[in-house]
């Protein structure tokens, strides 16, 4: 048994439940917090501020270990403030930024 999804895909915006939308945009200036107050996950991250410059779509499915069910996440690419560098992060690993 595996905790592994048996499918993981990208998908389009438009493909994406109605219940389930992007809570930033592209052009946002976000802090990076490294980790998830309520899970262990996002810890491999480091810290810092960017702009989101890309957003993308993720439906994974088909878990062994469980009845098999559908989710999905919402990634942002970030481009660092502090070097030329781009950087990938979950949703719930962001903090909005205001100006």
């Amino acid at each position: 048994m595996s905790s592994f999804p048996n499918n993981f895909q990208k998908i389009k915006k438009e493909d994406l439940p109605s219940s389930i939308t992007a809570k930033y945009k592209v052009g946002d200036l976000v802090k990076v917090q490294p980790g998830n107050p309520e899970s262990l996950y996002g810890f491999y991250i480091n810290g810092g501020m960017g702009v989101i410059t890309d957003i993308m779509f993720f439906k994974a499915f088909g878990f062994e270990t469980y009845s098999p069910q559908i989710f999905y996440m919402i990634e942002y690419k970030i481009k660092w403030v502090e070097n030329d560098e781009y950087g990938f992060v979950l949703e719930h690993s962001l903090q909005l930024m205001e100006i």
